[in-house]
């Protein structure tokens, strides 16, 4: 019941924010502008309905069909899951997977790259 509740605000926030940025992306059309916004929502509703993903630790970016997935994850499985989630969604024509893992408990972050 959380995680849909928590689906249905962000997709209300997503098509909100895109209605009133539109004039911003003189780039694309509309119509462009509203098959990302819906397709973004669908991702992030599914990721959030995944019992196997923490959806809420998942950033999701659409552009043109191309999705910019970013984050954390605990696990490669876990990965692997929101890419697949992602990339088996109506519309998506390539994902980009920018997840990163979470460092094991008890150990040390990697250092900053250069």
């Amino acid at each position: 019941m959380k995680r849909q509740l928590i689906a249905a605000a962000v997709a209300s926030l997503l098509v909100g924010s895109l209605a009133a940025t539109v004039p911003a992306f003189a780039q694309e059309t509309l119509g462009e502008k509203v098959d990302d916004a819906t397709l973004l929502a669908k991702i992030k509703t599914n990721l959030l309905r995944a019992p196997e993903v923490e959806g809420l630790d998942v950033n999701v970016d659409v552009k043109n069909g191309v999705v910019t997935l970013s984050g954390t994850a605990a696990t490669t499985t876990e990965r692997a899951s929101a890419e697949r989630i992602a990339k088996t969604s109506d519309g998506v024509t390539k994902v980009d997977n920018r997840i990163v893992l979470k460092p094991a408990p008890g150990t040390a972050p990697p250092p900053p790259a250069n």
